[in-house]
């Protein structure tokens, strides 16, 4: 089956003619993981309303049956005649003519006056109408179907591809005091209306607003309480509370604020009940009496905090940007030598060490009964830590292939800063405390480590400010850079606090074994690099290696040649695989021999690959 890319940013890949330059990236707020909608479909807009407009030139609504009962005016109303705004009728087509003419024509064209329903919609032979017929003593009645009904009917409405061919037939009626269909109907031809663009977006015709406007009001009383009791993603149910200091969930400080910050809070809660800061109830009947009621959401709505990363917080956030007020590079060499010598390294050396730490702990299946009779919980918490790890881990392998992209961008657009080189190579040396450089090692996951990582991703730490830095001079000088660079680097600096919030997890998860870190953590010693147990583990990680850099060679090159994008995509599947296979090599050297993989045996040989 071959795929057709319906959107710009799918068809405007590196080998397509249309589009010479690749798309690098929407904004992060444009992502889908950002939407509303990625988790709670039907929230961020009213999908009745596409089709309010699914006839050319029409407006219609659905109203539905009234508390009284019928009234005659559910079903398909047309709001208002739009050829003036509707860019359909642009097109040079025969059949947008007849139906521009009938519409405009004199005295008001077609539907000059009066209210008028949708009759009866007719494609391909079948014709359906929006009525249901009673018969009562030998009387034929017709009853309008509601709204809802209407609308399903008019949702079964195929899209004819061919732009020419008036497949669709209406009729509109008016009604008398009875809701019954009066008059001569006014037959139209025409075509349904596609969703989609060309492009992939929603057509122009949609005015600002439309697609909510028919969304429960007012927002306040629905934001509480949802009749079927969810909301969407940005409405958490429960968040932990504010705490001043970061660092307060590291040292595990005895504090009020430490401990709410470990605590799960009702986020509705009332924020003058004295218990609003105990932990949230588990049901809704228990929680309700310490929330906002309907009406005091209207009036105290402000009082809820805004939630970042899971965590409260009353105040906005200051980033410390003060060294920003002048560019952070001098030139863009110095950037491009950043990016090569330190950034792209420090995401491979951070990557190597995550994975490290997480073979050092214990797989859930590796706990006895008796274990998780004396630790309860021991099995599932072991899962948790190992899993946000491990994200964090492959998380930082996509910003190696995101800095490498954003090298071979930088080389194509100025050839005189030389060819790009791929650089797959670890630093000597990664962020710390401090802003310090520290070595780069391997380490197990004692809490003492995982608080290193915390401090490694935390917001407005070193790696945090190198990006931000980054982002700040490709908006200064947009001039030297595709539009949409800046947003890969948008997209590291944005994992970074989803990274810093993980490894916190990870410290609070373990907290309960600190005391018996045996409990979780396997004695695991780094392998010596000439140990034939550790051989297979680093002749897959040279492999895996050796393919990142021919396939980011080759991406670099897809613009030139489609063999060259073919390429890439089998070099970077290899990889793939091997990783996986790494990761059964690393688990066995673990589980068995209590040995970890030494990530960075071949370090030497990885930089002078990497600088040709």
């Amino acid at each position: 089956m071959k795929v057709k890319p319906v959107n710009q940013s799918a068809k405007s890949g590196p080998a397509s003619p249309a589009y010479p330059q690749p798309v690098l990236g929407n904004p992060a707020a444009t992502l889908m993981e950002s939407g509303v909608g990625n988790c709670f479909p039907g929230l961020e807009f009213d999908l009745r309303q596409l089709d309010v407009r699914f006839f050319p030139g029409l407006v219609f609504a659905f109203p539905g049956i009234t508390q009284n009962g019928p009234d005659g005016t559910q079903g398909a109303q047309l709001v208002y005649v739009n050829t003036g705004d509707d860019p359909i009728f642009l097109e040079d087509r025969k059949w947008i003519h007849d139906l521009a003419n009938t519409l405009n024509g004199e005295q008001g064209g077609a539907l000059g006056g009066g209210q008028w329903y949708l009759h009866w919609v007719e494609q391909g032979g079948n014709r359906i109408e929006l009525y249901d017929n009673i018969i009562w003593q030998n009387t034929v009645t017709k009853t309008p179907y509601e709204g809802e009904i209407a609308w399903w009917i008019i949702r079964l409405i195929q899209i004819d591809p061919d732009p020419d061919f008036a497949d669709l037939t209406i009729a509109l009626t008016q009604r008398d005091e009875n809701g019954q269909p009066s008059g001569h109907p006014v037959v139209l031809k025409g075509k349904r209306r596609a969703y989609l663009d060309d492009e992939g977006m929603i057509p122009d015709v949609y005015r600002p607003g439309e697609l909510t406007a028919s969304m429960c009001s007012p927002w306040t009383h629905d934001f509480r309480d949802c009749a079927c009791q969810y909301w969407a993603s940005n409405h958490p149910d429960v968040a932990l509370g504010e705490v001043q200091d970061p660092q307060q969930l590291a040292d595990h400080t005895d504090d009020l604020d430490a401990a709410q910050a470990v605590t799960f809070l009702d986020w509705m809660r009332r924020r003058s009940d004295p218990a609003r800061d105990i932990a949230a109830q588990p049901t809704i009947e228990l929680a309700r009496p310490m929330r906002y009621d309907p009406y005091e959401i209207n009036l105290h709505w402000e009082e809820l905090d805004f939630v970042l990363q899971g965590q409260e917080t009353s105040g906005t956030f200051k980033p410390d940007r003060e060294d920003l007020n002048e560019d952070p590079y001098p030139d863009l060499a110095a950037l491009i030598h950043d990016l090569s010598h330190n950034l792209a390294r420090f995401e491979f050396s951070l990557a190597m060490e995550y994975l490290y730490a997480f073979f050092s702990l214990r797989a859930p299946d590796d706990v006895s009964p008796e274990q998780e009779r004396d630790w309860p919980g021991l099995t599932n918490d072991l899962r948790a830590a190992r899993q946000l790890i491990l994200s964090v881990a492959i998380s930082e392998m996509t910003h190696l292939r995101w800095v490498n992209q954003t090298l071979w961008t930088l080389h194509d657009m100025h050839p005189g800063y030389g060819p790009y080189l791929p650089v797959v190579a670890p630093a000597p040396g990664v962020p710390g405390e401090d802003d310090e450089i520290r070595p780069s090692q391997l380490r197990i996951a004692t809490q003492k480590v995982i608080g290193e990582f915390v401090e490694v991703e935390r917001p407005g730490g070193d790696l945090d400010t190198e990006y931000a830095k980054m982002v700040h001079y490709m908006r200064e000088h947009p001039g030297q850079f595709p539009p949409g660079l800046d947003q890969l680097a948008v997209r590291i600096d944005s994992d970074g606090l989803n990274h810093y919030q993980k490894f916190r997890d990870v410290l609070r998860i373990l907290d309960p074994y600190s005391g018996c870190p045996d409990v979780y953590l396997r004695p695991l010693t780094e392998a010596a690099p000439d140990d034939p147990r550790a051989q297979p583990a680093l002749a897959l990680l040279d492999a895996i290696v050796a393919h990142l850099r021919s396939g980011y060679s080759a991406e670099a090159a897809t613009a030139q040649s489609n063999a060259a994008r073919l390429a890439s995509q089998d070099e970077i599947t290899t990889a793939r695989d091997l990783m996986h296979q790494l990761y059964d090599a690393a688990e066995v050297l673990a589980r068995d021999h209590d040995l970890g993989v030494p990530f960075f045996a071949h370090a030497g040989q990885y930089e002078a690959a990497s600088r040709g």
